[in-house]
């Protein structure tokens, strides 16, 4: 299993430059509106240094990590839930995400057109009310279709139209809300709708270069607007993220000290993605391939053979597991067994990040 992410935002937020500079890709920007049309996508692996570890250790034809899809979506505008600008477009193309990563420009540039005057707390509003609109507007018609059917005394329906009501009211008195607080028949319908002001969602503060190396009071306002919708945010320079991602591992690491990075946005960006979305890495190798995969915190081991193969799944026997760091101990998985390291686990056992796995199926 992988994850993706969109990019949203308001038009000339940077959402093409960052995709660049996530995926070393080559998105077309511009300085004039709806430069992107059709999404750009990309599959980048997840730097994973457990894996890397692994690998010197065993035998194997090759090491496969996990991946992020990142795809970058056409700007928004007042009006996209309408249709305005490219809004059915837009929007079709969020609904299929697992997480969204909202672009919003801090930057000062006069030669890249802006909706007014940069105001990062409007622009965030703006997106949020569109996003909001249409999630209702997709809820209203499905209501309107169930109550037709439902007159027949279908119970079931009307069930399901109480509950999009009550789902509905949610959305359109509070100005954000998760799935945390729904109930499992709310979460179950924003999930199969493709609900989109309900997916996980970062703020990524666009910021300009100088930014990066003293205080910004723009970036402290939308901070604090930030932390009130209890959403994440991260400080990424898109422009100079996308100027360092061909250098060589040298160079970028003295490039990011310079301005006192610790981390790329790639590796930030998959950091916060695994934190919105509740994700661990499980490995599995054998003679032919060693491999991350990504789970769902809290997932079964039968979860994980599912994950792997559906065969697995199937004939489920039993699964050894040992964690990474036990195995990275040792170096060897032949003294991890003969130190009795290794655990028999049935179908209800819990995964846990950095378990190594080895699924028994008939």
């Amino acid at each position: 299993m992988s994850f993706s992410i969109g990019i949203v935002g308001l038009p000339n937020v940077g959402k093409s430059t960052l995709f660049n500079a996530l995926t070393g890709g080559e998105a077309h920007c511009s300085h004039f509106p709806f430069c992107t049309i059709d999404p750009n996508k990309a599959i980048v692996p997840v730097p994973d240094v457990t894996l890397e570890a692994i690998a010197r250790y065993i035998t194997t034809k090759k090491t496969t990590p996990t991946t992020l899809e990142v795809i970058d979506i056409a700007g928004l505008i007042e009006g996209s839930h309408k249709g305005e600008g490219l809004g059915n477009q837009f929007l079709s193309h969020v609904q299929k995400v697992d997480a969204i990563a909202h672009v919003v420009r801090l930057f000062a540039d006069t030669h890249v057109s802006h909706v007014g005057e940069v105001d990062p707390v409007r622009d965030v509003e703006i997106v949020e009310m569109e996003l909001r609109l249409k999630d209702l507007e997709i809820l209203s018609k499905r209501r309107a279709s169930i109550e037709k059917k439902a007159k027949s005394g279908d119970k079931e329906l009307r069930k399901e139209g109480d509950t999009l009501s009550l789902l509905e009211k949610k959305i359109s008195e509070n100005i954000r809300i998760s799935l945390d607080v729904l109930s499992e028949k709310e979460r179950k319908i924003a999930r199969n709708m493709g609900l989109i002001s309900l997916k996980p969602t970062m703020i990524i503060a666009n910021v300009g270069a100088e930014s990066l190396k003293r205080a910004h009071e723009t970036f402290a306002k939308l901070k604090a607007y930030v932390d009130t919708r209890g959403l994440m945010m991260l400080g990424i320079s898109a422009k100079i993220e996308e100027e360092i991602v061909t250098l060589d591992t040298d160079e970028r690491k003295a490039f990011l000290d310079e301005y006192g990075i610790k981390q790329g946005s790639l590796e930030r960006l998959i950091l916060a993605g695994y934190t919105l979305l509740d994700l661990i890495t499980f490995y599995t190798f054998n003679e032919n391939e060693l491999r991350a995969w990504t789970l769902r915190k809290g997932s079964s081991v039968l979860d994980a053979a599912h994950t792997v193969h559906t065969d697995m799944a199937k004939g489920f026997i039993k699964a050894e597991v040992v964690q990474a760091a036990v195995f990275l101990e040792h170096k060897s998985m032949k003294d991890v067994k003969e130190k009795g390291l290794m655990n028999l686990e049935g179908k209800e056992y819990r995964v846990t990040d950095g378990d190594i796995v080895f699924i028994h199926f008939t």
